[in-house]
């Protein structure tokens, strides 16, 4: 899975905001605030990943435990899902 092509992460005044950019102005309308976490993991969404990475990622960067990461992916990844910005 990844983040489809034609959303940015930006940050301003210290909030991490996701923007539809090109076509996708179009079919996304408004914008989705991140936190610094879930910033983070959309970053390391920019590129191709595998669950597992995703959850490995987590637990190594956030001191976490493996359930405690899957819990909080998944609702992320649900959420990214419900909004289209990602490629399963």
């Amino acid at each position: 899975m990844k983040i489809k092509e034609g959303y940015l992460l930006r940050t301003i005044a210290d909030t991490n905001i996701i923007v539809p950019v090109s076509e996708r102005v179009i079919e996304f309308k408004g914008m989705i605030a991140l936190n610094d976490v879930s910033a983070e993991i959309w970053r390391f969404l920019e590129t191709e990943r595998e669950y597992s990475e995703i959850v490995d990622f987590m637990v190594s960067s956030y001191d976490i435990e493996k359930e405690a990461a899957e819990k909080d992916l998944d609702a992320l990844l649900k959420q990214m899902n419900d909004s289209g910005v990602l490629e399963s």
